[in-house]
């Protein structure tokens, strides 16, 4: 098997957490879920500031209205808590 070097060898930079996904820019952001539509793997999720997306649920089983998810680039990525209070 060959082995690639190293990512700083090829001019890629590494991830930086501070400034956010180096691929879209994008940060995780807690959201709450507001409709989830298990046909499908979407919900409506609502931010902190009060906007509404739509957010692909495909790796995060069983999720529920009022579930408070984190969300990069329209995915949820995991589920932090159930039924946030408003």
């Amino acid at each position: 098997m060959i082995e690639s070097p190293p990512r700083a060898e090829h001019g890629v930079p590494d991830c930086l957490p501070e400034v956010g996904c180096i691929t879209c820019g994008d940060e995780g952001v807690e959201m709450r879920a507001l409709k989830v539509d298990a046909g499908s793997g979407l919900a409506v999720c609502v931010d902190p500031a009060g906007s509404t997306s739509e957010v692909d649920l495909g790796i995060v089983a069983a999720v529920e209205p009022g579930d408070a998810l984190l969300v990069h680039a329209g995915v949820a990525l995991t589920r932090l808590g159930s039924k946030v209070t408003a």
